[in-house]
């Protein structure tokens, strides 16, 4: 399994296209860098920061006593929770404008979706490109089994996104911390949880839970585009595919937040955060549920990629 796993890797990290991701990724963050520290960082001078949040939530109320009927209910209730955290902010005078590395390390946090989308370039490829060039076969002759032939390219995959995700961290970090300073450990990070009740964190603390969490998110997406990998003998369509389920299954839960039943949807379940920085998208929805809901659209999707692989002709 090792061998595999290792040829696996060969074959990712031997590509250019996995370099230039990498170098992409670095090159947002950067982007990333230079717009916060000279736009988002500092204040605008003779302004009231205070006034200004004030201003914010004055704003708000009004949009949600005005257009209450025409604002989706997800979208009212981050309002809410808004309202809430500026009026924190307020009366602890926490400022919003003081970032360290780890408070840019948390706002690099929103360049996942580049980690997530490159993973699922590599997973939606990794398995079709051996039927569309044919070189499965030469796997295939091999005394391995195809359970172990497909799970060495899932972990293998799998192992490429958690080095994404890691250059990314530790890359916002270190250029944060050169810009802004190392210092912050502590720096308050305020949440509204499901109760509606305002909390405040360190931002390390907060840093690391969002880099878990955005963790079992790709882990769910990978699983998804290396299904799909599977079922196709294109690249291409095993690619474009997956990147739509990417894009368009959390747009489809929001749409359809209104009604119960969406909770059984996997992307109604897939941000384990709102129980812990937020409130779930269902009223009613737990932690235990959410959980229960990935371990099975997990195992369901491992069912069927393994089906499509141990039992297609590859001579076809």
């Amino acid at each position: 399994m090792f061998n595999l796993i290792r040829n696996e890797n060969m074959k990712i990290y031997f590509r250019p296209r996995t370099w230039v991701m990498v170098g992409v990724l670095i090159l947002a963050v950067v982007l990333q860098l230079v717009i916060t520290d000279r736009f988002i960082a500092k204040p605008v001078e003779g302004q009231d920061w205070k006034q200004e949040m004030t201003e914010q939530n004055n704003n708000m109320r009004q949009a949600i006593s005005e257009q209450s009927d025409t604002i989706p209910e997800m979208a009212k209730k981050q309002m809410e929770a808004n309202i809430l955290m500026n009026e924190y902010a307020i009366e602890h005078n926490i400022a919003p404008y003081e970032y360290t590395a780890w408070r840019f390390a948390d706002a690099a946090s929103s360049l996942v979706f580049l980690v997530t989308l490159f993973t699922v370039i590599v997973a939606g490829d990794i398995v079709a490109t051996e039927f569309g060039w044919g070189t499965i076969k030469l796997l295939l002759i091999r005394p391995v089994s195809r359970t172990k032939i497909l799970y060495s390219k899932y972990l293998s995959t799998l192992v490429y996104g958690l080095m994404l995700l890691v250059i990314l961290l530790i890359t916002s970090f270190l250029l944060g911390g050169l810009v802004f300073g190392f210092s912050g450990v502590d720096q308050p990070f305020i949440y509204v949880d499901q109760d509606g009740v305002v909390h405040q964190m360190n931002m390390a603390s907060r840093v690391l839970m969002s880099f878990g969490f955005e963790a079992v998110t790709l882990l769910m997406i990978v699983t998804i585009a290396f299904m799909i990998s599977a079922s196709f003998r294109s690249s291409s369509l095993a690619i474009s595919l997956s990147i739509f389920v990417m894009f368009a299954g959390t747009t489809v839960v929001q749409v359809l937040s209104r009604y119960e039943w969406v909770k059984y949807i996997l992307f109604a379940n897939i941000d384990l955060s709102m129980y812990f920085m937020g409130s779930p998208m269902i009223k009613g929805m737990t932690l235990a549920f959410s959980l229960t809901m990935l371990a099975v659209y997990f195992i369901i999707m491992h069912a069927v990629a393994w089906l499509m692989f141990t039992k297609r002709d590859v001579a076809a």
